[in-house]
């Protein structure tokens, strides 16, 4: 079936871990039923052996020192190579936002570091990959507790995970925190944490978070998205 708009290809994936393909501007998804609210243009039947063949669409990204694949795909040589596979929870390394923060990260002396909303933990794992250490992460959704758990065992990297509430809920201390989320989430999330710096995203280009004790000190943006490092004064 093929989903008209522009959705986002990361809000796909999670939807449709199937498989989810680009065709002339909207996205073909592969599943047996849509989920409830979705506008179907065009509804076909895939040849038997869909469930592989969608596997030829999702390759692998190079960010600054990291390599960001699926399993099947090999990195190229001399890049630090952060194994995700796409799955039930968001982040694959194909969403602007998670480029964006990778750079910046990279960019940072290492310390310890928490992910906070981490999804499929593939910013912890690449910290990690990276030399960040200890790092912690926390999402409010068992699977992506699960996601990063059994991601951070595929890449040989140790990462304390907990189901926790960033909003509601104690965080782990962390001299860094990054946070790939809404801005509203971001914004509700800065006054909570004990990190000296943070790394944050998920908003638009043109949305620039504001918290009290907190200043910008670098932007990086990509297809009208943005992400900002941000320190205490």
């Amino acid at each position: 079936m093929v989903v008209g708009g522009e959705p986002e290809l990361a809000l796909l994936l999670q939807l449709f871990p199937e498989g989810v393909e680009e065709l002339d501007g909207a996205y073909a998804v592969y599943a047996d039923e849509p989920p409830l609210g979705f506008d179907l243009l065009e509804v076909q039947e895939v040849a038997e052996g869909w469930q592989d063949a969608w596997r030829a669409f999702h390759h692998g990204v190079v960010v600054g020192r990291c390599w960001v694949g699926p399993s099947w795909e090999a990195p190229p040589a001399g890049a630090i190579p952060v194994v995700i596979d796409p799955g039930r929870a968001f982040g694959t390394g194909a969403h602007p936002t998670t480029r964006l923060v990778l750079e910046l990260l990279q960019r940072l002396e290492l310390t310890s570091l928490l992910d906070i909303g981490s999804g499929s933990g593939v910013l912890a794992v690449a910290a990690a990959r990276l030399g960040f250490g200890p790092v912690r992460a926390v999402d409010l959704d068992d699977a992506a507790v699960e996601a990063t758990r059994a991601n951070a065992a595929l890449n040989g990297v140790e990462i304390d995970v907990r189901l926790r509430d960033a909003l509601a809920d104690p965080l782990p201390t962390a001299e860094l925190a990054v946070a790939n989320i809404s801005l509203d989430a971001v914004e509700a999330l800065l006054p909570r944490l004990s990190a000296s710096r943070a790394i944050v995203s998920g908003y638009l280009e043109r949305d620039r978070p504001e918290a009290a004790g907190w200043r910008a000190v670098e932007r990086r943006t990509r297809d009208g998205w943005a992400a900002d490092l941000l320190e205490r004064p």
